[in-house]
């Protein structure tokens, strides 16, 4: 009797112990993704800030994108100290689909564009962190769940306000005069974040 109630204790708690090891295998996963998700948008903000700190003479867009690139390379590099403070373990750090340049961002030729580009950069993080949000809050991990709202959803709360602000300046002024609001928040931008071509490029 005494050894069939040890057998079921030890099957119960193998069960429980694997369960728990998936969970935590599936959060760990999703923080990987996150990682991935955050060196490919600093990778695509630099490619939105070489369309623009050479010859279309439009620096401040340069510079803003140039440092959206730095945040999110440092956002990715907390991910992964994170990471390693709570132990978490993956099979390899960058996912398989890797980090690319999205094509879409090959094509942009203007400010307004890089900007709706520069949006989805964010969105493509933004849903990566949603997911790995929703992942701790079915574990009841509220260290993570706490890290990730602090650390990371403000920033990109704040990202989307940014450029969906200089979208709505750009709108809704008349067609002759985009481009002098373009050339108005440009130098707002190099204002604010200086002017990055000799740092950069």
């Amino acid at each position: 009797m005494f050894i069939l109630i040890f057998t079921i204790l030890s099957t119960l708690t193998s069960v429980f112990i694997s369960a728990q090891q998936q969970v935590d295998n599936s959060l760990s996963v999703c923080m990987r993704d996150l990682v991935t998700e955050g060196l490919t948008a600093q990778y695509n903000y630099l490619a939105l800030s070489s369309k623009f700190c050479g010859s279309r003479g439009y620096p401040g867009f340069g510079s803003l994108f140039a440092h959206l690139s730095d945040e999110d390379y440092s956002h990715a590099d907390k991910v992964v100290k994170f990471m390693a403070l709570r132990k978490m373990t993956v099979d390899r750090l960058i996912n398989q689909t890797g980090i690319k340049i999205h094509s879409d961002i090959y094509n942009v030729m203007d400010t307004r564009n890089a900007l709706t580009q520069a949006k989805e950069n964010n969105k493509r993080s933004w849903r990566e962190l949603n997911r790995c949000h929703q992942i701790a809050v079915d574990k009841n991990d509220f260290n993570v769940q706490d890290y990730l709202e602090t650390t990371l959803l403000e920033h990109h709360v704040k990202v989307e306000k940014l450029l969906s602000d200089m979208e709505n300046r750009i709108d809704e002024v008349e067609d002759d005069r985009k481009e002098l609001i373009t050339f108005m928040i440009d130098e707002e931008l190099l204002e604010t974040y200086g002017d990055r071509r000799t740092k950069v490029w």
